[in-house]
């Protein structure tokens, strides 16, 4: 029964920390966010902080990562599926359904390399439906639209958080889809 008791304690304890650092990195970059800021936020003595975790950035690195593993986990089924637009859905749902976190990652203080790292999980399905369209390009030229495509992709879905997330994540990953494929051209001429 302990255990149990403990595993909650711990589950509660990584919570407050947790949601004390979100609050923080909303309001400024990880590297000014001090452990002493988090404790008081969470209400917690410094040694609790130690004891999960050795500074700040290590922190977010770890909640990163299993927010990188949730968000791989829900789209890993529909990789071969050769469908962007799934893929899409599926990471931005799950971006959605972590909003809080989600809105401070991807704020203004947040960190832009895990969106990016986000965006190249559908590279291997995007350059081989590219490749299917056009063998000509080589793949350097297709790596090329790709880096082009993520990067206007990353700034479509911030400005999509930062707006509240209220477009369903079908409808933004229709839209990035309709304009990596057909680009801006394509979607005046409708």
């Amino acid at each position: 029964m302990a255990n149990v008791k403990d595993n909650r304690r711990v589950h509660y304890t990584k919570a407050a920390l947790r949601q004390s650092l979100i609050s923080h990195l909303k309001k400024k970059p990880i590297d000014r966010i001090t452990v002493k800021e988090i404790c008081e936020t969470a209400d917690l003595n410094r040694g609790t902080f130690y004891a999960y975790y050795g500074s700040p950035a290590e922190m977010l690195g770890e909640i990163e990562n299993s927010f990188y593993e949730d968000i791989l986990s829900s789209v890993t089924a529909f990789r071969k599926a050769e469908d962007v637009v799934t893929i899409f859905t599926q990471a931005l749902t799950a971006i959605k359904e972590r909003y809080e976190f989600s809105e401070a990652l991807f704020g203004e203080y947040g960190d832009i390399t895990f969106l990016q790292q986000l965006l190249y999980v559908a590279k291997p399905t995007c350059l081989h439906h590219w490749a299917q369209l056009a063998p000509e390009l080589s793949k350097a030229e297709m790596d090329d639209m790709y880096d082009f495509a993520s990067y206007g992709c990353m700034r479509v879905i911030q400005m999509w958080i930062q707006g509240g997330a209220e477009r369903e994540p079908n409808q933004v990953a229709l839209f990035l889809n309709d304009i990596c494929n057909n680009g801006i051209l394509g979607k005046l001429k409708r």
